[in-house]
């Protein structure tokens, strides 16, 4: 992200009713970047209003991409867009392409991938622009070590001694993860510690501008390719914050929730939750865990690869949303008497209670 310079992200009809997770996790810690938001429902009014956000950040929004053009020269265009499947919905092409003829950067965070489309490569090339889509898979770089044929295996390597790796799990999708090691990231270094956010799905990606988006990987080269990038993160830094995705109860992501349990091979882990839900939210028909029996599988599964250390679950970061002060604290209190473990709301409340779960016998930063 820094290297792209001005942004304008791309978010029609990613507002109304509810705001983009992009759109919402891009102006809370990228606000410094963006110079304009797009759609054409509610263009005349400020970024702050249409995300939620108190107050205004004098950021725009505008109707279209020719109007950010026009009045705020971005480098790059940012596509807020979440959908399901795969499609580039035909508006949103018109509107990559209005970009990519202006030679204005396009980052992309779909599992559709701009840069396979024949029509808006050739465009791209032909003007000098750049398409970054961040569910492409990664360098070859990252893909190793191999095996005798070339494949990436998983050779269970010791990460750095002395340093601490942390891995966000959850309840559910969008629960918290990334926001809560964003927010710890933030916290600690702010304390002087070495810390470091590694990404694992394209937002995140777009707020650091590193890390891979596992969802886009072949499944058998997951758990190598996030062992590789977690290892080279500890010779650099003190604590690694890995963000999480899906939950090995949900149905659908479990998959890429176990690939990162046995990757990262965390030395402690945060268990996300949302209090608003009691099933999950795109298969709402389908009950959550209680907190403890979440606790207890993800401890299980991250012992299959690391047996004994025996990661464990240290603390809980829980969306508090809709409730009241005094509710939230209640909530939060009775969650740490169910389960033994600190909780908090980090967006409410911060991080404070997590740091000495997280980080017990860290050892001093990098030299």
């Amino acid at each position: 992200m820094d290297k792209l310079g001005r942004i304008a992200v791309l978010a029609d009809d990613e507002i109304v009713p509810e705001p983009s997770k992009t759109l919402v996790a891009i102006l809370r810690y990228r606000s410094d970047r963006v110079v304009a938001v797009i759609d054409r429902t509610t263009a005349g009014k400020d970024a702050a209003t249409v995300a939620g956000f108190p107050g205004e950040l004098g950021i725009p929004v505008v109707p279209d991409v020719r109007a950010a053009l026009d009045a705020h020269r971005p480098d790059a265009v940012l596509l807020a867009d979440e959908p399901v499947g795969a499609a580039l919905q035909s508006y949103w092409r018109d509107q990559v392409r209005v970009a990519l003829e202006a030679g204005v950067d396009v980052v992309s965070g779909l599992h559709f991938l701009i840069s396979d489309d024949p029509e808006l490569s050739a465009v791209a090339r032909r003007t000098g622009a750049k398409i970054h889509d961040l569910r492409k898979p990664p360098a070859e770089k990252y893909l190793t070590p191999f095996d005798a044929e070339g494949r990436p295996v998983l050779h269970f390597r010791d990460h750095r001694p002395g340093s601490r790796t942390v891995l966000a799990v959850g309840t559910d999708c969008s629960s918290g993860k990334m926001t809560t090691m964003l927010e710890l990231e933030r916290a600690l270094r702010e304390g002087g510690t070495d810390a470091s956010f590694l990404a694992t799905g394209q937002v995140g990606m777009m707020i650091s501008g590193g890390g891979v988006a596992v969802d886009g990987l072949i499944s058998d080269f997951l758990n190598s390719t996030v062992e590789d990038v977690v290892f080279h993160a500890t010779q650099e830094h003190d604590v690694v914050l890995v963000e999480g995705q899906g939950a090995l109860n949900h149905p659908r992501y479990s998959a890429v929730t176990l690939g990162l349990l046995h990757g990262t091979r965390p030395d402690a882990m945060v268990l996300c939750h949302d209090l608003r839900r009691t099933g999950l939210g795109l298969l709402p028909g389908v009950a959550l865990p209680s907190m403890r029996r979440a606790i207890e599988i993800n401890e299980q599964a991250a012992r299959w690869a690391d047996p004994e250390r025996a990661p464990r679950v240290a603390g809980l970061s829980v969306v508090t949303a809709g409730l009241d002060d005094g509710e939230a604290r209640a909530a939060l209190r009775r969650l740490t008497d169910e389960t033994g473990l600190p909780a908090t709301d980090v967006l409410r409340y911060g991080v404070d209670a997590l740091l000495p779960a997280v980080l017990p016998g860290l050892v001093g930063s990098v030299s």
